[in-house]
């Protein structure tokens, strides 16, 4: 795991303000002090090990967090299974096949449940998990705060309306973060998670070969990369993958170089660069490496701290909802 470094003290300052301060949802470092001092290096062990076995799977790690947090706020809810009455997250349109990484969770809450039956939720696992997993392929690590509560419902006709979409522009991603109480900063920053991470081709193809419906290229587009993405995703193959960035597997700021020199592959990571802030945090990320790393800490604190639309308690068991007597 990459070391905390003292950019990340002051982080830690910051963000026991800020969440302390929020009177609706208190969360701690020493939350499970008491009751499972070993959650965290329990997880990190399994985290290791996941992503040492498949190192892909460190952003569909962190991808778990992302979609859990913004759908009902950050309350596990993602990881439900559906029932006979309710079809969950996770047969959503924009999750559906995509989303991985639930046998990993359910593997940690195991190991969990029989070290400390009872104690840590669901929602306090995603989030360990994604600062694990980030650090584990190069980010900086980031103090967790814990105490979260699990919901007890999930709704795929929730979804689409609250994650951001690949074609948002950069209006629609702000208004899409401000929803959750992140503003337009927070946006850019938490974008930089695709530093790691594949799509499928398809999900650029209008971009590659078809763009404004005019059957070219967008013109945007550096033409040798163009190029070369049209030898590795030919039309044939909208279900091929491609890594997201320069650097696919190593959490860094490649991302924003990608998009500075006209590399980006999705609308959304694109439209970044068409408003001021944008570009000018793109510029800081490629010229101060680490200083996006622990900015990119901070942000994921503050996406974490989004409360719970309806805490239900504790769940045994992450898919399942216990019934209360």
């Amino acid at each position: 795991m990459a070391s905390t470094s003292p950019r990340s003290l002051l982080l830690l300052v910051l963000a026991v303000a800020v969440v302390v301060s929020d009177a609706q949802f208190q969360l701690s470092e020493t939350f499970y002090d008491a009751t499972c001092p070993q959650a965290a290096s329990i997880v990190q062990q399994k985290v290791d090990a996941f992503v040492d076995a498949d190192r892909g799977l460190a952003a569909a790690l962190m991808r778990l967090h992302f979609h859990d947090c913004f759908v009902r706020g950050c309350d596990g809810s993602v990881l439900l299974n559906s029932t006979d009455t309710m079809l969950t997250e996770k047969e959503a349109l924009l999750n559906k096949g995509s989303l991985r990484g639930f046998e990993q969770i359910d593997e940690i809450k195991m190991e969990l449940e029989c070290a400390c039956p009872g104690v840590v939720s669901c929602a306090d696992i995603l989030a360990l998990v994604a600062r694990d997993a980030t650090a584990k392929v190069g980010g900086t690590s980031w103090p967790v705060f814990l105490g979260r509560i699990d919901g007890g419902a999930s709704f795929a006709d929730e979804v689409n309306s609250s994650l951001p979409e690949r074609t948002d522009n950069f209006t629609q991603l702000v208004a899409r973060f401000a929803r959750v109480g992140l503003d337009a900063r927070d946006m850019i920053i938490l974008s930089g998670g695709h530093s790691i991470g594949q799509v499928h081709c398809g999900a650029f193809f209008e971009r590659l070969y078809n763009f404004q419906g005019l059957n070219i290229t967008d013109p945007s587009m550096d033409p040798e990369f163009a190029a070369m993405l049209k030898v590795q995703c030919p039309q044939t193959t909208p279900f091929g993958f491609m890594a997201l960035d320069a650097t696919n597997g190593t959490f860094d700021s490649a991302y924003y170089l990608d998009l500075l020199t006209n590399k980006g592959l999705l609308e959304s990571d694109v439209a970044l660069l068409s408003d001021p802030l944008g570009v000018e945090y793109a510029i800081k990320a490629v010229q101060d490496p680490m200083a996006f790393l622990d900015e990119f800490g901070w942000a994921m604190i503050k996406m974490g701290a989004i409360p719970a639309l309806e805490p239900y308690g504790w769940r045994k068991h992450c898919a399942f909802v216990e019934p209360k007597y």
